[in-house]
């Protein structure tokens, strides 16, 4: 879909401003529990404030209603180390 890759293509040149690193690009195969869109994307970031400042910048939201078109749901997490 034309939106997943217009959202994609202008979404990592901001991961990439803030610092962040693409480690995996996953297609789900099988869902045991949930309703997880047809991808995972993890990224490294160097704090949680940098993420978090990214996702709240102006440019981001710029992109939100393309995300929207493009997925049917997108869920974001932040996550720490055990």
């Amino acid at each position: 879909m034309a939106s997943v890759k217009d959202y994609l293509n202008s979404v990592m040149p901001l991961f990439q401003a803030a610092g962040g690193k693409l480690v995996k690009r996953l297609k789900v195969e099988k869902v045991l529990n949930g309703n997880p869109s047809g991808m995972v994307l993890v990224m490294d970031f160097d704090s949680e404030e940098a993420v978090t400042t990214m996702f709240e910048s102006e440019d981001y939201e710029a992109l939100i209603p393309g995300r929207d078109k493009g997925f049917s749901e997108m869920n974001i997490m932040v996550t720490g180390k055990l």
